[in-house]
């Protein structure tokens, strides 16, 4: 039987195909609400303020940003800068958050890598940095 983990990462998953061919209001309000719901978490993290949230709705806020991310591969609009960098952030939580994080900053490195050296200039250096910080191979981001 599959860990509630598991049960939510696949349902990221799940929703970031169905953005992709989707209703584009409705993903750009998802990715807004997204955004915004991840951000308050990580501004109370970076405070050392509880958020009051368990490791559950906290990794629930992170795989919406995870779906957001992932909906778009191969392609850099000109929101997901600020989302994956976002993300690249929860790198520091504990286990599942930290995995699912690692995971879905491995496959946007993956759907990205072709045109990387063009697209790496919708980042700013700050940005580029922190995902190099969560990189297993920093040198990618260099």
């Amino acid at each position: 039987m599959p860990h509630l983990g598991q049960v939510r990462e696949h349902a990221a998953a799940v929703l970031a195909g169905l953005m992709k061919g989707g209703d584009e209001d409705l993903a750009k309000d998802f990715r807004d609400r997204a955004f915004e719901q991840a951000n308050i978490i990580q501004r109370k993290n970076k405070r050392n303020l509880s958020s009051g949230q368990t490791i559950a709705s906290r990794h629930g806020a992170v795989l919406a940003l995870v779906a957001s991310v992932l909906s778009v591969p191969y392609d850099m609009p000109s929101w997901l800068p600020e989302h994956v960098t976002l993300l690249a952030r929860f790198g520091g939580e504990p286990t599942p958050i930290k995995s699912t994080v690692t995971k879905a900053v491995a496959e946007f490195r993956r759907t990205h890598a072709d045109t990387w050296n063009l697209q790496k200039d919708s980042f700013t250096e700050e940005q580029l940095e922190i995902l190099a910080d969560t990189s297993s191979s920093s040198s990618y981001f260099a």
